[in-house]
């Protein structure tokens, strides 16, 4: 893909305000992980606000160790970077622990002055390694300000006005631009398709509807296929730009937890242990910490209030009594809160059967 859209298209007549995102059926962990500068805390507080539902895992102030294993039990990863700044070796260093997840770039301050899409795409091409597809393209305003994005397989344009996002309609001029790069989108989706008949239809010259190029999209991002690179901008004059788009990108294609592969456990001594799945042990590990307390999942069994467990940090181990600020009882996969505030990467787990969850380790079944 190397058409790059430099152009300034207006935007005209609103059609109707765009639809609501729809609510996630499950908990849902994103990981934000982001180089320095790139606003990630940001755009995680904008994010919870927008989707309250989901858990955002700002992780920009944990460390390598304590970050890993939070990795291993998150649904999906959002890789932040900076339209001016790219991205850094601390990227790099964690790509090999995501890369079985649904991992999507985004990049922020894309309102900024000479800010370039396309060109953050090939640094990501460059440094990680792997191809991405730019479903959504930048779309400037008569006096060249960032107003949204087109669509590019939807064929409409999302703008972000002063009362909220709204669908516009694309006009021939936009369609001639976008054409070529339409082609290399759908091109890429065919070649990651599962859909043999739908492909071989395709190929034969007919047609394709457009809720069956997302959802070869979204498939392929849920399966680790196919990586996106989704454009952002805060608290600029018309509001934030393309927060909607992401937040509806991470609820369509981030898998639930009992489509999970299962984390690595080892005992205090090194010793592997049983698979995850096969124990009625109850298993948590700490996210992250906030103003409630610490983010918990729940990785097996049953999480209760007043529950003793023991939380190993490294290789000390302190029993806790577990209270659940929600109350009542948590199951696998889970996301709650508790009033200790531990440390981000600490598992916790039943005293008969201390474990930790292997830092970094790939998920097995």
């Amino acid at each position: 893909m190397r058409w790059t859209f430099d152009g300034v298209l207006p935007v005209r007549g609103r059609v109707r305000k765009a639809a609501p995102v729809p609510t996630a059926h499950a908990p849902l962990c994103i990981a934000l992980i982001g180089s320095s500068g790139a606003g990630v805390t940001a755009l995680a507080g904008k994010l919870v606000a927008h989707r309250p539902d989901i858990t955002w895992l700002d992780t920009s102030n944990s460390t390598s160790l304590a970050l890993m294993p939070c990795l291993v039990a998150s649904d999906g990863v959002l890789v932040v970077m900076s339209a001016s700044q790219g991205l850094d070796s601390h990227i790099f260093d964690l790509w090999e622990s995501v890369a079985h997840l649904p991992t999507t770039v985004v990049v922020t301050h894309l309102d900024q002055p000479r800010a370039d899409l396309d060109e953050s795409a090939a640094i990501v091409r460059r440094v990680l390694g792997f191809d991405v597809l730019i479903p959504y393209l930048p779309i400037h305003d008569e006096d060249n300000q960032l107003a949204g994005f087109l669509d590019v397989l939807g064929d409409v344009i999302h703008v972000q006005e002063l009362d909220g996002p709204h669908d516009l309609p694309t006009d021939d001029e936009h369609r001639a631009l976008t054409e070529g790069y339409r082609d290399d989108v759908i091109d890429l989706l065919v070649a990651e398709s599962a859909d043999d008949e739908v492909v071989a239809s395709l190929l034969a010259g007919d047609g394709v509807e457009t809720s069956r190029l997302q959802t070869w999209l979204y498939d392929g991002i849920r399966a680790a296929r196919i990586h996106v690179v989704l454009g952002c901008a805060l608290d600029t004059s018309r509001g934030d730009i393309g927060l909607d788009l992401i937040a509806a990108c991470v609820a369509h294609a981030t898998p639930t937890w009992t489509d999970h592969d299962t984390p690595v456990l080892m005992t205090l001594d090194g010793d592997p242990t049983e698979p995850l799945k096969q124990t009625a042990t109850s298993v948590a590990l700490v996210l992250g910490n906030d103003e409630q307390g610490s983010i918990v999942r729940v990785l097996a069994g049953t999480v209760g209030d007043g529950q003793d467990m023991v939380a190993v940090i490294g290789v000390e181990a302190q029993t806790y009594v577990i209270t659940l600020m929600e109350g009542g009882s948590a199951s696998a996969g889970d996301i709650v809160h508790i009033t200790p505030e531990l440390a981000a990467g600490a598992t916790l787990c039943d005293p008969a059967c201390p474990v930790t969850v292997v830092s970094g380790g790939p998920h097995l079944s």
